[in-house]
Parts: C-alpha cells; sequence; structure tokens
C-alpha cells in the first residue's frame, strides 16, 4: 500500500481487499487454527495409545518371562488388534511367535511372522522376525521356504545367526559342502555366533566318514 495516500484512501483500500479476500483470510485462519488443535488432538491421542500399549506390553512381558503363554498371548493379540498403529505392535506379533513356539502351535507363529514381515517394519525388528520364521519353517519341515527367507541381503552383524542357521537348513536338505561353506562363513562372522563350540561341532559332524556331499 502507497505510504502517500491519504488516510480517507487506505481505509477505501483495505475495505475493498477485505471485500475481495476477507472470505480466503477467514478461511485461512479456521484452517489453521484448526490444524493447531487437530494436532494438538492427534498427538494426545498418540500419547494416550503408547502408555495404553505400554500396560499391555508389560503385562504381554512379564507373562512371557514367566511362562504363562496364554495371558502373553491375551495382551500381544489386544495390542495387536486395538493398537496397531503404535510400535508395540511388531514387538507384540513377535511375542506371539515365541509364545505358539513354546506351545508347540509353529503353524500360528509362522503365520505371525510373516504378517510382520509383509508389515515392512524397521530392519533390525525384520531381520530377526527373518531369523526366527526360517528357524520355524525348518521346524515345519518347509526347507526350501526356510532357506528363500534368508536368502536376502542383511547387514553384517546379522551375518553368523543367518548363516549358521542357512547351514542347519543344507544339512537338513542333505547339501553338506553347502552347509560347510555356511557353518564357516558363520564362524568367520563379526560379531561371532552365540555358541561357537556348537557351531564348531557341527563343522566337526560334517566333516566325519558317515557324512557325504
Amino acid at each position: 500500500m502507497n505510504d502517500y495516500l491519504t488516510d480517507d484512501e487506505q481505509v477505501e483500500n483495505i475495505k475493498k481487499w477485505w471485500a475481495e479476500n476477507g472470505n480466503s483470510v477467514i478461511a485461512g485462519l479456521v484452517i489453521g487454527v484448526g490444524g493447531l488443535f487437530g494436532w494438538r488432538y492427534w498427538v494426545d491421542y498418540q500419547e494416550t495409545v503408547a502408555a495404553e500399549a505400554s500396560v499391555h506390553f508389560s503385562s504381554m512381558t512379564q507373562a512371557l518371562e514367566s511362562g504363562q503363554y496364554s495371558k502373553a498371548i491375551t495382551d500381544a493379540n489386544v495390542i495387536v488388534d486395538d493398537y496397531s498403529s503404535s510400535a508395540y505392535a511388531s514387538l507384540a506379533r513377535l511375542a506371539l511367535a515365541k509364545a505358539f513356539v513354546e506351545e508347540g502351535g509353529f503353524d500360528k507363529a509362522e503365520q505371525q511372522l510373516t504378517l510382520l514381515i509383509a508389515s515392512k517394519p524397521d530392519q533390525p525388528i525384520e531381520m530377526l522376525a527373518r531369523k526366527r520364521l526360517s528357524a520355524v519353517m525348518l521346524q515345519l519341515g518347509k526347507l526350501d521356504q526356510a532357506y528363500q527367507t534368508l536368502d536376502i541381503d542383511f547387514p553384517s552383524h546379522f551375518a553368523a545367526a543367518f548363516e549358521e542357521l542357512k547351514g542347519d537348513i543344507l544339512v537338513e536338505q542333505g547339501k553338506t559342502d553347502g552347509a560347510k561353506e555356511a557353518y564357516q562363513r558363520a564362524r568367520l562372522a563379526q560379531p561371532p555366533v552365540a555358541n561357537p563350540q556348537f557351531l564348531q561341532q557341527k563343522l566337526e559332524n560334517l566333516s566325519s566318514p558317515t557324512q557325504t556331499g
């Protein structure tokens, strides 16, 4: 607005501008204030959801640690069903799979781990889920699927666990040479395998005269 306009001209120009733009200004204020309160509501809602999910998660964890698998399954299902958008949902599926395995429900564990991987969780959780899913499939005799679950580009810090499990699968498939190679890769990986003595025993068993390639 020109600084040299008279007061009357400024008033008239303001009236004209408001007539042309007033509705959009009001709309902008409504949207802005509404967005602010909407965002605040969303933050409060997310905090409430996280707090409620945390209670169930704590209960689920305690149940798992004490071997109360039925209760752990109940709490985990509540998290998965009612708090699927929270960070606890992925961990709940891992817990469900563990509880099902402890009760011998390998099919149910396979289902939960498959759903978890399909949800595209953070990489560490996905890698852990893949390792556990492969182990479950190995128990179910699904050897090809078990191997394929691990046959991906994985972070180096998962190499020991993945390669050792690959070796276990290859042993079951009768592929002794491939199993030896996988076990050797596991032996050299860093960080090392959880039980290096057991891994060494597996290698020695494959090298015994009774084993064939």
